[in-house]
């Protein structure tokens, strides 16, 4: 679904927007546009507190990694406007959700083996305490969403397998397992085997794809996005991060035409060999045995966070007025990259997440909002989005990153 101009004008001016009171009068502005839009904005000093164990934390093996970095939040949409102008306060529940990812998710089935077989781990034993906190809700979606894309490849035993360790583990009483050694749980062994086959079927069902469907194609874009950004670079390591970073703006609008703000300046931070970027592309090298899966895992890692933007969108209830969701990674790249720019402002409009990020860092290179920006590129790129053959493209620099790991001139 594309936006109306109307609603993307009214959004771009709330996004200019830095306070509560200022929010407030932009959306009174633009009333008629904004109705069906909600926005959260994370900010250093207004708003409620998110509760520490929500607050980023890398001081553990895994992360807590809250998208928008600030430790306070607020929101506005057509209920919470009325009320702040009627009231001068609005009082709403939200839910709030950790989302474990891939590698978190494949960790439990070390440690929930069978229902009544539990194994010591000292790498996950913060993360259960973590986990166990009464003020955290879990889910696995960035796991479901990523094995289900991949149903014609994956093992789906150890699929299974992590579906219902994560199932005992959502069943399992932590703190009386710690005090006396025992496997306790608030389901029966029949309720959780029912709770796990429900999940692995709906993972793998013809509805779920297509409810999906949206980041199958976005993971395929950018998969192709770091195949062409690490073709530049091999090509040509020594030419500047500014003409690296314009040469993939040219691809992005004439063969790609996606444009995608956080994983371009990811990208651009790569080009400059800067250090956030470093162990996220570790991997990338020109020896590597399995490059190409390497940089599949990349993309769907970005995906994650994007599966996670969507996921504010979800009321689990119609009491809930919005969903903050924070990642849960022992991925030390992905937790590195995204420092580089969080999440300032998230708009939903229709259930669609528009994020705004932090710092307009295209600002900073010459011609680069031209290229990205103009009225004539936005029309090139939607041209060639509508065009583009994404497998012809992916074979095709796969071919060209094959040929310059084996050009032994570079």
């Amino acid at each position: 679904m594309s936006l109306p101009e109307n609603v993307y004008e009214a959004i771009c001016r709330m996004f200019m927007c830095d306070n509560l009171e200022d929010h407030l009068t932009c959306y009174h502005s633009f009333y008629e546009d904004l109705k069906e839009c909600t926005f959260i904005v994370f900010s250093e000093n207004e708003g409620s507190k998110l509760p520490e164990s929500l607050c980023t934390d890398y001081d553990h093996d895994f992360a807590i990694i809250n998208l928008g970095f600030a430790n306070r939040y607020y929101a506005m949409n057509q209920q919470i406007y009325k009320e702040m102008i009627e009231k001068k306060r609005s009082d709403y529940f939200i839910d709030i959700c950790v989302d474990l990812d891939t590698q978190a998710v494949s960790y439990l089935k070390n440690i929930f083996v069978e229902f009544n077989e539990v194994s010591h781990s000292q790498k996950m034993n913060e993360v259960l305490q973590y986990l166990q906190l009464p003020e955290i809700n879990y889910s696995c979606a960035p796991y479901m969403v990523e094995n289900a894309a991949k149903k014609d490849s994956i093992n789906r035993i150890e699929c299974y397998k992590n579906i219902k360790s994560f199932m005992l583990f959502k069943a399992f009483h932590y703190s009386k397992f710690m005090q006396n050694g025992i496997c306790e749980y608030d389901r029966l062994e029949e309720e959780i085997q029912l709770d796990a086959d429900a999940l692995f079927h709906i993972m793998f069902s013809e509805k779920y794809a297509l409810s999906c469907e949206k980041f199958y194609r976005m993971q395929e874009s950018l998969y192709v996005l770091l195949l062409k950004t690490i073709c530049i670079e091999f090509a040509n390591p020594k030419k500047s991060p500014q003409n690296k970073i314009m040469e993939l703006f040219d691809f992005v609008n004439t063969e790609l035409g996606y444009f995608a703000d956080r994983e371009l300046q990811i990208c651009y931070y790569y080009f400059r060999h800067d250090e956030k970027t470093k162990k996220f592309f570790k991997k990338v090298q020109k020896n590597s045995n399995d490059l190409f899966g390497t940089i599949n895992g990349m993309s769907w890692d970005l995906i994650h966070v994007r599966i996670i933007e969507q996921e504010f969108a979800v009321r689990p209830t119609e009491q809930v007025r919005y969903a903050i969701h924070v990642l849960l990674t022992f991925d030390n790249g992905l937790k590195e990259v995204l420092q580089i720019n969080p999440i300032e402002q998230i708009a939903l409009y229709k259930d669609i997440p528009i994020p705004k990020l932090k710092y307009c860092w295209c600002d900073k290179i010459p011609g680069a909002k031209e290229k990205l920006m103009s009225e004539n590129n936005k029309k090139m790129r939607q041209h060639t989005f509508k065009t583009m053959h994404v497998e012809k493209l992916k074979t095709a620099l796969e071919k060209e990153l094959h040929s310059l790991c084996h050009d032994t001139r570079l």
